[in-house]
């Protein structure tokens, strides 16, 4: 007499594989449909960018431009900014490529790099955050004083187009508090609870 629990054993089995097969399927394309959703919102935020500073060209973030710029750690100059970011742009980069939602921007000026700024939305969408900015310590830069300002426009353009209403920059050095400010940021205070932010109200 057959055994009906080791007879089904196999075909449950293989059936719940085939459902997380198929689960995955769905979820890769969801994932596929979000990525190029993005991709697009941030295509139209680089040429919004151009337009309003011509001049200036903005794409997305490379390893190549993440390598470049953390070079920048070497540059050796009178004239140099001496402040630099704590963190490598190349070890950023697989993680914030790996979110669909993420915001990116490099800018450039004479074909040099200028500066770059990852960020990503909150999970419900209603926020912007600017992670990670820096610019060239390099003197003169090649887009002036210009990079922060032009940072902020695309964020907040960017973040137009995705219907957030506040955008923040987190972890924002106190020293440049005042120049956040300039950009319409509101004083350093506490974000989700747990850290430090500057909020605009778009």
């Amino acid at each position: 007499m057959f055994n009906l629990y080791r007879l089904n054993f196999p075909l449950l089995a293989a059936g719940q594989f085939i459902n997380g097969v198929l689960a995955m399927f769905g979820r890769r394309q969801d994932h596929i449909r979000t990525e190029e959703k993005y991709r697009l919102l941030r295509e139209i935020t680089y040429e919004s960018v151009m337009e309003e500073y011509p001049g200036v060209v903005a794409k997305g973030i490379t390893m190549q431009s993440a390598y470049m710029a953390d070079k920048w750690s070497e540059v050796v100059s009178d004239s140099a900014r001496k402040q630099r970011a704590p963190w490598e742009w190349v070890k950023e980069f697989p993680y914030y490529q790996s979110r669909p939602n993420r915001f990116e921007i490099s800018l450039w000026g004479n074909n040099e790099l200028g500066a770059l700024c990852y960020g990503q939305t909150s999970v419900r969408g209603t926020k912007v955050r600017m992670n990670l900015i820096e610019s060239t310590p390099v003197r003169p830069s090649p887009l002036g004083m210009r990079a922060l300002p032009i940072l902020s426009f695309a964020a907040a353009i960017f973040a137009d187009i995705v219907g957030a209403d506040e955008l923040w920059i987190l972890d924002p050095d106190p020293r440049l508090e005042n120049l956040y400010m300039d950009e319409g940021f509101e004083s350093r205070s506490i974000y989700h609870g747990r850290r430090v932010g500057q909020r605009r109200i778009l």
